[in-house]
């Protein structure tokens, strides 16, 4: 690394100087490595392995190294449980109430399971594609492997020969993290070629590589698949090793140098795994980075709850670089991911891009944080200041109707915008217009959703009431800015003996029919004066 790099204290960039000097030690190009189960629509908190993983990638191609980035989809893991909601290839989310076949595939091997949508040529390959769409639309590119290739290339085959060979080691290993399991154990499964499903395996051949079993039925988390009784002998290729050992065997095909995962593998398979590795395998394990679960709007994610999103869900709320922006920060903390507030995430991305832009200072370690983070969110970061529209305005434009020359002549009375709009800067801002737009009618709080009234609705006003709206009036008229009209409504309020609450509450029905909304001053810009003024002359008509 150069000496500006190997000085940082970003985290991904602390950690790619030790994958790089574990890699030279051993005298081999650097592999970072993570994995997905293609199980379902594969959420943003799965999203942590791989852009934990990418950063530090990154960090190291940043600094002139070689290095690979692995990303294995684990397609011969069987179908656990049927989500409650499945996603097509346009990540457009379905009910699984709609695909009530689909429960008689638990115990199969997604890579042996029919895709619920017909469109390929299996389950995990279906859930595989939507995940590597995703990552695309941010930018992440790793080499994508399947599992069920490398065991029908014969890959594992070294390591399901070691583990039977040790075999007392490998199920002492089992029984020590496992109260389940009993010495004796035989961590691989059949799959049976009767069902398909996967079947526990009695014995095993070492000279004819072959296993015998009876399919019987297997234990899948809260459920059990049933088995069809069939009895038999299978090759090793037509099964796979338990997960406990499945991982750290990948860790050797890889020759792994750095992993990260989630601290639920931290207590559980991640130290039987370092076990399985250096006693079965006679191999070091890869250097691994644990990271916290965050929330979505302050629960855990849960298909029965609904909240589960996956990136394509993000792409239209926030463009690719916000987004990304989120895991850069504070790994080792529990976050939350608070869609109705996703604005703040976006001025703290836009504060970061202020510092790398030299428009905003903090103190030196985090100006220097903020830069390597906001590098972090580009493949290739911009060479100027990008042109960003403040993404709350951005709603009350979009939701006030009208189309982009219309928003850009808001936002150059506004100050938002000035001079000339170039095309890449007009996509630009109808770009954040659609984001925003988006996240005020799903999930923003409800003041913020609005709809304008198309004529007077019927509020009977006092005398008060009527001269405050005609002295109001004449002030929208004005070339007023967004904070002036809010300090107007105050005053001539005040100055027609009413609370400034209650002038507020008049004007939001009159507006929107509601009894609030958005910040009053900046909502009277961004819908347009002049359907402002129809509607006061309307009042004073009556």
């Amino acid at each position: 690394m150069n000496d500006t790099e190997s000085k940082s204290m970003f985290w991904a960039d602390q950690l790619a100087l030790q994958v790089e000097e574990r890699a030279k030690k051993e005298g081999n190009v650097p592999v970072i490595r993570t994995a997905q189960s293609p199980s379902g629509g594969k959420h943003i908190g799965n999203l942590n392995d791989v852009l934990r993983a990418h950063f530090v990638y990154k960090s190291l191609v940043d600094a002139g190294h070689k290095a690979r980035f692995v990303h294995t989809h684990d397609d011969r893991d069987p179908m656990k449980d049927i989500p409650g909601r499945i996603a097509d290839l346009d990540a457009k989310w379905y009910s699984a109430e709609q695909f009530p076949e689909m429960q008689k595939y638990l115990g199969v091997p997604v890579c042996l399971t029919p895709d619920p949508f017909g469109c390929c040529k299996s389950y995990g390959e279906h859930f595989s594609k939507l995940w590597i769409s995703g990552l695309e639309m941010i930018g992440i590119y790793p080499e994508h492997i399947s599992t069920n290739a490398l065991y029908e290339a014969g890959k594992f085959e070294p390591y399901i020969q070691m583990t039977f060979e040790k075999i007392q080691d490998a199920s002492r290993i089992v029984a020590k993290y496992q109260s389940t399991k009993e010495e004796g154990y035989i961590p691989f499964d059949a799959i049976c070629p009767n069902c398909n499903r996967l079947a526990n395996v009695s014995s095993f051949d070492l000279q004819e590589k072959t296993v015998t079993f009876t399919c019987g039925g297997k234990a899948l988390k809260k459920k059990t698949s049933e088995g069809c009784g069939f009895s038999g002998e299978a090759p090793w290729s037509h099964g796979k090793l338990q997960w406990r050992f499945e991982w750290p065997a990948q860790w050797g095909i890889f020759k792994t140098t750095f992993e990260p995962f989630g601290k639920d593998h931290y207590e559980g398979s991640w130290k039987s795994g370092q076990d399985i590795s250096r006693i079965v395998f006679n191999e070091d394990p890869p250097i691994p980075y644990v990271y916290e679960f965050f929330l979505v709007n302050g629960e855990k994610m849960s298909a029965s709850k609904g909240n589960v999103y996956i990136s394509q869900d993000m792409m239209k709320l926030l463009e690719p670089e916000v987004f990304m922006f989120f895991y850069t920060k504070r790994p080792g903390m529990q976050r939350d991911f608070d869609l109705k507030n996703i604005f703040r995430l976006v001025d703290d991305f836009e504060s970061a891009e202020n510092v790398y832009f030299g428009k905003e200072s903090k103190i030196k370690i985090d100006e220097e944080n903020m830069k390597r983070s906001y590098e972090m969110c580009f493949s290739a970061v911009p060479k100027t200041h990008p042109l960003r529209i403040d993404y709350k305005f951005a709603a009350l434009i979009a939701q006030a109707g009208g189309d982009i020359d219309r928003a850009i002549e808001l936002l150059k009375f506004t100050g938002h915008i000035k001079g000339q709009v170039s095309k890449e800067n007009k996509e630009k801002i109808e770009k954040r217009l659609e984001l925003a737009k988006y996240w005020a009618q799903n999930f923003a709080d409800s003041q913020l959703k609005i709809q304008l009234n198309e004529n007077l609705p019927d509020i009977q006003l006092n005398t008060h009431q009527k001269k405050a709206m005609k002295e109001l009036l004449e002030e929208v008229k004005k070339d007023l800015s967004e904070s002036e009209l809010q300090l107007a409504v105050f005053n001539i309020a005040r100055a027609n003996s009413m609370e400034p609450k209650e002038f507020f509450k008049l004007l939001y029905q009159l507006l929107i029919n509601k009894d609030s909304g958005p910040r009053l001053g900046a909502f009277v810009i961004a819908i347009g004066k002049k359907r402002v003024i129809e509607l006061l002359e309307g009042v004073e008509e009556k």
